[in-house]
């Protein structure tokens, strides 16, 4: 893959190894702005970028002048012989379906306020889709990137072709410890969930395709391998970066919805904290999907709250005025971020 490329007066290229530095305060200004639109708080500590720095030009060190290391490309923009702007990349494929497109996670984009409107932004993306493309060997590959619902970066990426294709809210999770009534009750799931888990599966696969989320396989048969792997990760341990499955059981003990919890720390340059995110929200369609998101946020709120996570973040939902979104909503979610995707 070429090291370098020209866009205009925009040169992108990987990062030197005398640049920690330079890339660090793009992560800085990066997070400043994040916190003012509503995401984590950033710190303010010198010594942590200090610190980022090292890591930043030690890991130039390790590429040689290449952007690729494994699956993860990182790219700098150059203009007027000054690093400008940044941008990360995350290569993969969600699912086992050789059919489902890679996915190339667009990650802390950030050009400077001082070399906005030159065009750098735009020119990290396209060298970004360039070298996805050509990490999938002629597969298709898909690019994504998760934007705050208060960054105006969402009409930049609009210009440049991506679409939303998933939302996200957030909500507080201190104080949702009433009980519920009605006949509909979450909990964790058991391995003995596995075949019911696996039975709600193709309405979450549907919805996602049918937003146009291409990143995750298509609705596909339940059998028994896929039963067993289920059965598998339910009765794994789990860790406190891992994530476990929620069920909603009517009164007669039948699943009727379930959706994946994470809970998970953040890292610096964050402020740490703990980070919650319940998400593969998988309903039964012959029911009021309020009736049983309601439960699982409740749970989900209560089991947050209790391992340190300030807010709950509730994902993978489709569009403003939909089922799901609404029924997020009247639970208390507040709109906070989209995915937009495109094709390279």
């Amino acid at each position: 893959m070429a090291a370098v490329s020209k866009f205009g007066d925009v040169v992108v290229r990987a990062a030197d190894p005398s640049e920690g530095r330079a890339v660090a305060r793009l992560w800085r200004e990066l997070w400043d702005v994040h916190e003012g639109w509503g995401g984590y708080v950033g710190t303010r500590d010198p010594r942590v970028y200090d610190e980022l720095a090292e890591r930043l030009s030690a890991d130039a060190r390790v590429r040689s002048g290449r952007p690729v290391l494994g699956r993860h490309v990182h790219l700098v923009a150059e203009t007027a012989g000054s690093v400008t702007g940044q941008v990360e990349g995350w290569f993969d494929r969600h699912g086992v379906d050789e059919t489902t497109p890679y996915t190339c996670e667009v990650r802390s984009l950030i050009v400077s306020s001082r070399a906005r409107a030159r065009g750098a932004g735009r020119a990290l993306l396209q060298e970004l889709g360039r070298i996805a493309r050509q990490m999938s060997h002629g597969h298709s590959v898909v690019m994504a990137a998760e934007v705050l619902e208060r960054n105006p970066a969402q009409t930049f990426y609009a210009k440049v072709g991506y679409v939303p294709v998933s939302w996200t809210a957030r909500m507080e999770t201190g104080g949702a410890f009433e009980s519920l009534p009605g006949p509909y009750v979450a909990r964790r799931a058991l391995p003995a969930d596995a075949l019911a888990i696996a039975m709600l599966d193709p309405t979450l696969a549907a919805r996602r395709r049918g937003q146009g989320d291409m990143r995750f396989d298509r609705p596909r048969a339940v059998d028994a391998t896929f039963v067993g792997a289920l059965a598998s990760h339910i009765a794994r341990p789990h860790g406190a970066h891992d994530q476990f499955e929620v069920v909603v059981v009517d009164a007669k003990m039948v699943v009727r919805a379930n959706a994946s919890l994470a809970v998970m720390t953040l890292d610096p340059p964050f402020v740490v904290a703990r980070r919650a995110l319940l998400g593969r929200f998988a309903l039964d369609p012959a029911l009021n999907p309020f009736l049983l998101v309601l439960p699982l946020v409740r749970f989900a709120q209560r089991m947050a709250y209790a391992s340190g996570a300030a807010t709950l973040e509730l994902t993978d939902l489709d569009p403003p005025g939909g089922p799901l979104h609404e029924a997020v909503r009247l639970a208390g979610g507040a709109p906070w971020s989209r995915i937009v995707e495109r094709y390279p």
